[in-house]
């Protein structure tokens, strides 16, 4: 893994105009698959299963998950098995290039019906898989768990630059709870369309590692952006793609559809609106997952 990943500081005339530095914490260069948050959440669950001698590692995720893609390329380059529970019984491994990747890097796929997928967080649905699978371990979807958290955490650490501010994808929540935890201002830009659930899970989250009260003073340093998502999750349209367009060709960084196009997108338009106070110095997370990137 190619860590501590690169802070790179970008330059453009509106940041001038604003009296802004943006910086981008490239975690998209920590491994072409098992990148950004990815990894970040990945690794310590993954300490957790060679300590606990697990027969295999399952997770869940959706069909355009970076999650299970990353599970499965861990699992292929460090030699354990894998299974990733996937939303929807109408897929099958061919049905897109996310899906067909963890296939062929060694990831037993099991397409369940919406209703059972909705289960993945029962007690009693991971003693039926259990049953199913023998003694394996199992991480949340999104690797949304203490151990993600935890990995998180980290990234800030990695910073020479202080920065005010921290920008981040949000799915799950996990990677913002990380980022809080290291005292900076997150404003978490939603992937998907109703994230209002995310402030809920992040306040769960934390509330694996502080106490109550610390809880509320950590979340009233997040801030969640909910009009960013472009139609809803992995969904997007030609503006979001011009968009892209534009920034790579600019700053020569690639994005994604799925989150960090959103994210920066974002990002540029808080900046266009004056959300930040004259002087600020910021950060955006560039959470890798360009794998499942369209071309553009």
């Amino acid at each position: 893994m190619n860590l501590p990943s690169p802070l790179e500081k970008i330059e453009a005339k509106i940041f001038k105009e604003r009296g802004l530095e943006v910086f981008i914490k490239r975690d998209d260069l920590i491994h072409p698959v098992i990148s950004g948050n990815k990894w970040r959440k990945l690794n310590h669950n993954i300490e957790k299963f060679k300590q606990g001698n697990y027969k295999k590692l399952l997770t869940f995720g959706g069909a355009y998950s970076n999650h299970i893609a990353a599970t499965a390329r861990a699992g292929k380059e460090l030699g354990f098995s894998t299974i990733g529970i996937i939303r929807g019984d109408e897929l099958n491994s061919n049905s897109n290039p996310t899906l067909k990747q963890a296939h062929e890097d060694g990831m037993e796929l099991i397409f369940t019906k919406r209703e059972e997928y909705d289960l993945r967080e029962e007690k009693y649905y991971h003693e039926e898989l259990r049953r199913r699978h023998g003694h394996v371990l199992i991480i949340p979807e999104g690797g949304a768990n203490y151990f993600g958290v935890l990995g998180c955490q980290e990234i800030l650490k990695e910073n020479e630059a202080s920065v005010e501010y921290v920008v981040s994808a949000c799915g799950t929540g996990t990677t913002a709870a990380g980022l809080l935890l290291n005292g900076a201002n997150v404003i978490g830009v939603s992937a998907l369309k109703g994230g209002e659930f995310l402030n809920e899970n992040i306040a769960q989250l934390l509330s694996q590692m502080l106490i109550e009260e610390d809880v509320l003073e950590t979340m009233g340093r997040f801030d969640l952006q909910l009009d960013y998502h472009f139609g809803g999750y992995a969904k997007y349209n030609d503006e979001l793609i011009q968009f892209m367009k534009d920034f790579t060709s600019e700053f020569d960084i690639p994005l994604d559809q799925v989150y960090t196009g959103k994210m920066m997108y974002a990002l540029m338009d808080l900046i266009q609106k004056d959300h930040f106070p004259k002087g600020s110095k910021i950060m955006a997370l560039h959470t890798g997952g360009l794998q499942g990137a369209i071309d553009y």
